[in-house]
């Protein structure tokens, strides 16, 4: 039954003074809206490292000791807050003080300001679960 005839009939023996139960199993649920429904196809996230800090730096698994560096985050299909942590290679572990603002199909980058050769996982957040990791090296 649809929710507005259910809203009509609830109205109906309100005002007749009829008891009616409706069980959750003979009510059908309205039927979600079409981007819900998309969400589960194709990522939610793009997120990668490139060498360099501008838009057209392609994503990258190994920079120079001297080059910048960042970390790219675009949320595909809403506007969300997250939160990107870097993993140096000495152990050391660095996250942004607080979560940051992304708007739907803008792409952001972080600056990751390392010259410590070797290893850096880089793991990005959404409401606190984990959407994505990359590794690259510095040399």
């Amino acid at each position: 039954m649809k929710k507005g005839m259910l809203s009509a009939l609830a109205l109906v023996a309100l005002a007749t003074g009829l008891l009616i139960g409706v069980s959750s199993s003979s009510a059908k649920a309205p039927a979600a809206p079409p981007a819900k429904q998309a969400a589960g196809s194709g990522p939610a996230y793009k997120h990668y490292i490139a060498c360099g800090l501008s838009r057209k730096a392609t994503p990258a698994t190994v920079c120079p000791v001297g080059s910048k560096k960042g970390a790219f985050f675009k949320s595909l299909k809403a506007d969300v807050k997250y939160t990107v942590c870097v993993k140096f290679p000495k152990k050391e572990h660095l996250c942004t003080e607080k979560p940051q603002e992304a708007e739907q199909g803008t792409l952001y980058v972080n600056k990751i300001t390392s010259t410590t050769v070797g290893r850096h996982q880089v793991t990005w957040f959404v409401k606190g679960k984990k959407v994505g990791t990359s590794v690259f090296r510095v040399k």
